[in-house]
């Protein structure tokens, strides 16, 4: 994710700041509008909800419509309503008949604060509720699966998360593996104990490809971490947005032109003369009969007798701001609704992408179909116990790496309740991205496991050819003495293919294929779960495809 993107604790404050303005803004507007409906004598008041208290007595008229100067409250509000309405006192004093009265007005006004006040709340409610996820928790498993993707060497383009990537940990453990030193080798076809051409074609021929596969399935999962979190910072902005639109509007004046009828009388004079106009502007009509040639000789709109003057009004009517607040909001909703269905197409599209790789590609050959007991070519060929022991070491240091970038994967977990929307609500790419992490973390799991296995075969097989005559016995144990001087031996035995269990897991256990259910893509009436399939899905042969 790039960009600076509003925390969650940001959000919240700005949200809270919005309604509240607004909150103030609707009081304000709407006690004018009141109090203009009370100077006419009207009963009614815009968007009231509830009927009102009064019911004006012929003795009030004097009272409200004389003059703002007689009740408090209306002064009160014509002056700016400084303070609070409830330290405000009126008399009653009406001024035509010199008695006083009972003052309603300010039990008006507390009905609009309280209107006011109920309709900020409908407004908190109506906007979508999005004040769950946490952003930095989807941006640190985003940078943790960018991070992990460069250490199984995944390239990125752009410079903008050129550093987030990793070190290609992996990679450099490994990479010499699938290339042509192994294939060079006339000796794995010879290799006794093992059966060599098929560990040769199976395992070295996939390391690169589930290397590749799972770098860019970890970049695809940090894109759709990114593009969620997107979903969720444009819906939030655009709900502040909203409401800042509406707060302003509440206070918004527009200078408008009206007429005036003047206090002098027209005089015939001035009739006859806008009338000798008119008269000969029609003949010059009837010449052209050009829309253009009568416009350029109009003197404008009864020749110019009404006296143009500007009055100052509200821009739109509380009415018609309420009303453009509700579709604004109600059209975040609909938006989101949208981005959610793109979101989930796009992860929809991953889904099925990883589906139709074989499992050769995404988790390395499937040691466990290999045993002991291949035939040994009968053609005898020196082999060089260093250059196996180093291959062995090579698996055993990629499948230590795996263990590294496994437990950095587990720190991701965090963001998984915030891979949500409104209400923490999920949707079905929300579900299924989980589904597609929990899959990749289990390719990363078996590729882990596969590496130690192959570690121990090759181990095993250069004990089966140094049996063969005392010299190579003895380079053997010499280089074993070597990797016990290291340190080589104990950490074997302390990498775990599962680093989410206290205990260590059997490698030849963890070995197996991935359960890939949760890659088939949901059907839509199926619910949001981690597993919604009750049938298991079928099986590949003993045989793997490789063309698959």
């Amino acid at each position: 994710m790039a960009g600076k993107y509003l925390s969650l604790s940001e959000y919240k404050r700005m949200l809270e700041e919005a309604l509240n303005d607004f909150h103030k803004a609707l009081t304000k507007r709407w006690m004018e509008d009141a109090v203009d409906a009370m100077t006419h004598l009207s009963p009614t008041v815009p968007c009231s909800a509830e009927s009102w208290a009064w019911q004006w007595p012929p003795e009030a008229y004097g009272h409200l419509s004389g003059s703002e100067d007689f009740c408090g409250f209306l002064t009160w509000v014509e002056d700016g309503m400084n303070g609070s309405f409830r330290e405000v006192h009126c008399d009653g004093h009406n001024p035509q008949t010199g008695n006083d009265i009972e003052c309603h007005v300010e039990r008006n006004l507390a009905q609009i604060e309280r209107l006011a006040w109920n309709r900020r709340q409908e407004v908190a409610k109506f906007v979508p509720q999005l004040e769950g996820p946490d952003l930095a928790k989807l941006e640190a498993a985003h940078d943790t699966y960018l991070k992990i993707a460069g250490n199984l060497g995944f390239k990125d383009t752009k410079e903008n998360v050129t550093a987030l990537l990793g070190k290609r940990e992996v990679v450099d453990n490994v990479q010499y593996l699938a290339g042509r030193t192994g294939e060079e080798q006339l000796w794995f076809t010879g290799w006794t104990g093992l059966a060599a051409a098929t560990f040769k074609a199976g395992f070295f021929a996939s390391v690169a490809p589930t290397l590749q596969n799972q770098s860019l399935v970890l970049a695809s999962l940090a894109t759709l971490y990114s593009t969620r979190a997107t979903t969720i910072e444009a819906t939030r902005r655009n709900i502040i947005r909203c409401l800042n639109w509406a707060t302003p509007k509440l206070d918004e004046k527009i200078t408008v032109k009206t007429f005036e009828l003047g206090d002098k009388m027209d005089t015939l004079d001035r009739v006859r003369s806008t009338l000798g106009v008119v008269t000969s502007l029609s003949k010059e009509v009837g010449k052209v009969m050009s829309p253009i040639g009568t416009a350029l000789g109009l003197l404008g709109y009864l020749g110019g007798i009404a006296q143009e003057m500007t009055e100052t009004r509200n821009a739109m009517s509380l009415q018609e701001i309420l009303q453009g607040l509700d579709t604004s909001l109600h059209e975040q909703h609909v938006a989101l609704d949208t981005l959610e269905e793109d979101f989930t197409a796009d992860v929809t599209r991953l889904q099925r992408a990883i589906a139709e790789v074989h499992s050769f590609n995404l988790e390395l050959y499937d040691l466990t179909a290999n045993s002991a007991t291949g035939r040994p070519d009968k053609r005898r060929f020196e082999v060089d116990l260093k250059f196996v022991m180093d291959i062995a070491k090579a698996c055993f240091d990629a499948a230590e790496s795996y263990s590294g970038q496994l437990r950095t994967l587990m720190t991701a977990d965090a963001a998984d309740r915030h891979l949500s929307g409104r209400d923490w609500a999920t949707c079905t790419g929300d579900d299924t991205t989980l589904e597609i992490r929990d899959a990749l973390e289990q390719f990363m799991r078996t590729a882990c496991a596969r590496f130690l296995l192959a570690g121990e075969q090759v181990m095993k097989a250069a004990e089966a050819y140094a049996n063969t005559d005392a010299e190579k016995k003895a380079i053997l144990q010499e280089l074993l003495k070597d990797w016990k001087d290291e340190g080589i031996a104990r950490n074997r035995g302390k990498i775990d293919p599962n680093p989410e269990t206290t205990e260590r897991e059997d490698p030849g256990k963890e070995a197996q294929g991935t359960d890939r259910r949760g890659l088939e893509p949901r059907k839509p009436e199926d619910p949001n779960s981690l597993d919604p399939y009750e049938k298991d899905r079928r099986k590949d042969g003993e045989e793997y495809r490789i063309d698959g």
